[in-house]
């Protein structure tokens, strides 16, 4: 191991090592208990303002035109 180079939990790794973008083609894997068979890059989907985001015992409502235009005010 050489001077510079960078430990985490005794495994070295380099910083000029550069991981692959991801990529288009669709890779299985787990979240959360679901299996998923999705491309790792991929777009946002729109937002629904009508959905109720519930988290840690409270709701939220997205507000993204409602932030839009309170920006655009500003």
């Amino acid at each position: 191991m050489s001077a510079g180079q960078l430990v985490y939990r005794g495994v070295p790794y380099s910083t000029h090592h550069h991981h692959p973008l991801p990529g288009l083609e669709p890779v299985e894997h787990v979240y959360r208990g679901i299996h998923y068979r999705m491309p790792l890059k991929h777009e946002p989907r729109l937002v629904d303002e009508s959905l109720e985001l519930h988290y840690r015992g409270h709701i939220y409502h997205h507000r993204q035109q409602q932030t839009q235009l309170h920006l655009e005010a500003g």
